[in-house]
């Protein structure tokens, strides 16, 4: 390959025998027909070789950018190459938002939910739970709609890849929220043991982060859409200023907190679309 291709985090080097870029459908369902091996290359977001290939990888972010809202403002279409990043803006834009989003824009919406990819918050499935429709390119070149209900849709969304190339994803919609996150530190370990329904029942979504190297949870990302009492929070005090999940990352690279209320795509992310938050190994 003459490129090198790498995953986000650097630290696997693809060893396809080369990268295809289709820029329409029609293209990506020539090179299906054409024969493999293939592997659709989504965003790069993973620290595995499950996307890898001794054939050829296949990108879709130069497919046409699709946000197709329905009129009835229930479900939103996108194509297999956009990031919930690019989707987000759009559909706030309309007064919609997707009920979950991962701790990452940067991911591709169909790399996300046909690896089950989970978001955060107890009370809200996954991501590829928000998909009502899925737009499959067979290994023969043929394009083929499956609907939620229909035989085999559930395997088909969360299908790694195994069942075709995603060309496009219909998204169940709800009305444009603002949520506020909040940031404790330091979460005594005996707290998580005694409480830990009501720690991860507390918000719209809750995340813990260790380092593994002390008994305490390093941090907890709180995220809801009413107000926090002042104080601490299960023992946690809260942060004395704005911080990062990952040790040594700037802070700026991650979105608002102390409460702030913002809307839900600005939210619900730790990272902001313009920063990288990965560290390498």
């Amino acid at each position: 390959m003459s490129e090198r291709v790498t995953n986000w985090a650097g630290n696997i080097v693809f060893e396809a025998r080369s990268v295809r870029r289709p820029t329409s459908v029609d293209e990506v369902r020539d090179l299906v027909a054409a024969g493999g091996p293939l592997r659709v290359l989504g965003s790069g977001h993973s620290f595995n070789r499950m996307a890898d290939t001794t054939g050829d990888l296949v990108s879709l972010a130069g497919l046409p950018r699709v946000a197709e809202i329905a009129e009835d403002r229930r479900t939103v279409r996108v194509d297999g190459g956009i990031r919930y990043g690019e989707l987000a803006p759009r559909l706030h834009a309309q007064g919609l938002a997707v009920h979950n989003l991962a701790s990452l824009p940067h991911i591709s919406v169909a790399g996300a939910v046909t690896t089950a990819t989970h978001g955060s918050g107890v009370r809200h499935g996954n991501l590829a739970t928000s998909v009502a429709a899925i737009e499959l390119i067979r290994g023969d070149g043929e394009l083929v709609t499956l609907r939620r209900g229909d035989a085999g849709f559930d395997g088909a969304v969360v299908g790694l890849g195994a069942l075709g190339v995603v060309a496009a994803l219909s998204l169940d919609v709800v009305p444009a929220f603002e949520i506020r996150q909040y940031v404790y530190d330091d979460l005594p370990r005996a707290a998580l043991e005694q409480h830990l329904p009501e720690i991860l029942g507390a918000g719209y979504s809750v995340s813990l982060f260790t380092n593994w190297a002390g008994g305490d949870i390093n941090h907890a990302w709180l995220k809801r859409t009413e107000p926090m009492p002042a104080g601490p929070w299960f023992g946690a005090p809260p942060a004395d200023g704005p911080r990062h999940p990952v040790p040594g990352v700037p802070a700026e690279n991650s979105t608002e907190q102390f409460g702030v209320p913002g809307p839900w795509h600005a939210r619900l992310p730790h990272f902001r679309m313009e920063f990288s938050p990965s560290t390498g190994a």
